[in-house]
């Protein structure tokens, strides 16, 4: 593609950006600005030669980025980036595997799903963790107030007094 092409296509993109802001209420369409830019990239990735592979990477990023704001913005729950951190990690997994399968290179491919898979696993696991211990109604009863800390303080005096086998 020559470079003229290519500063087309984003001043056109600058444009039609500039325009959806003006149709759509001023606190939803700010995500646009990152989410759009993200999924350019995602595309150039797919329609650019084989050297554009590696834009799928910061696009899957970019545009997670973009989807995570948006749905903070419509739901007014921006304290979520206490655990959406592991949907980012998940996304550079992703990209890296898209990556992978458009460079044909079996190795990040399976990178890419170990990454994705990892942050999938700490945004389930922070996400349960801040939103019913933190945010959520479980957090001011008396049981994670109180019995909590006597169970894990319990836990670890049961294993530092267990019996091992190298002490004996």
């Amino acid at each position: 593609m020559r470079r003229e092409n290519t500063t087309g296509l984003i001043l056109i993109a600058l444009g039609v950006l500039f325009l959806l802001g003006r149709f759509i209420e001023g606190a939803f369409a700010w995500p646009l600005f990152v989410l759009l830019p993200g999924l350019a990239l995602l595309v150039w990735a797919f329609v650019g030669r084989k050297e554009a592979a590696g834009l799928a990477v910061p696009g899957a990023i970019v545009t997670t980025v973009g989807l995570i704001l948006f749905v903070q913005s419509l739901t007014n729950t921006f304290e979520t980036w206490s655990y959406a951190w592991g949907l980012v990690l998940a996304s550079v997994g992703v990209g890296t595997w898209l990556y992978g399968v458009l460079s044909e290179h079996p190795g990040r491919q399976r990178d890419g799903i170990r990454t994705a898979t990892l942050g999938l696993v700490l945004f389930a696991a922070f996400g349960v963790f801040f939103q019913f211990f933190i945010f959520g109604d479980l957090a001011g009863t008396w049981v994670w107030q109180w019995l909590l800390p006597i169970l894990l303080i319990g836990g670890g005096a049961y294993l530092l007094s267990r019996e091992r086998p190298d002490r004996a």
